[in-house]
């Protein structure tokens, strides 16, 4: 995204555009864009399972700074060995990266501010599936005699062995 963003910002015009990609070696880059979308879904919805099942929290600033450092220097690497790869040379190389290291800066930034959510989101999701039901509360059981003594069969009204608790009824 951030290399397609980049060019569109260079190149507005998607004729000088394309020339100057196929020159530059970048004639893969839409069907790039399309796997790099892929993975990047792959790898949010990845994300969001981890905030599921709570593995590791992650500051967003940290994440920024990681993505952006990432996002940096794949993009200088893959425009310098592309360039070199095409024959195309380096001379507009200062130039894309004028606009582009930027770009790629902002583009991570944005990936880590959507990544910070999905895993506010997830959290509480995880926060929900493991929280006790209401209905799953503790039962106290409380004794008023002081003695919890089964009762005995000599007793009057008591019928021998196990039965429901008899009650003396006045005639």
């Amino acid at each position: 995204m951030g290399h397609t963003a980049a060019y569109r910002l260079l190149l507005p015009d998607a004729h000088a555009r394309a020339a100057e990609l196929t020159a530059a070696g970048h004639g893969y880059l839409s069907g790039a864009n399309v796997v790099g979308l892929v993975a990047a879904v792959i790898a949010l919805a990845a994300l969001f399972l981890g905030g599921v099942l709570r593995t590791n929290g992650t500051a967003p600033t940290r994440l920024a700074t990681r993505l952006i450092g990432f996002q940096m220097a794949a993009f200088l690497a893959m425009e310098v060995l592309e360039r070199v790869a095409s024959g195309d040379g380096v001379q507009h190389l200062p130039a894309v990266l004028l606009i582009g290291l930027p770009v790629q800066a902002i583009v991570a930034v944005l990936v880590a501010v959507a990544a910070h959510l999905l895993l506010r989101a997830a959290v509480a999701i995880a926060d929900l599936l493991w929280a006790k039901p209401a209905w799953a509360a503790e039962t106290v059981v409380a004794f008023e005699s002081g003695t919890a003594a089964p009762r005995r069969p000599d007793r009057i009204g008591s019928p021998p062995g196990r039965a429901p608790p008899s009650f003396l009824v006045a005639a």
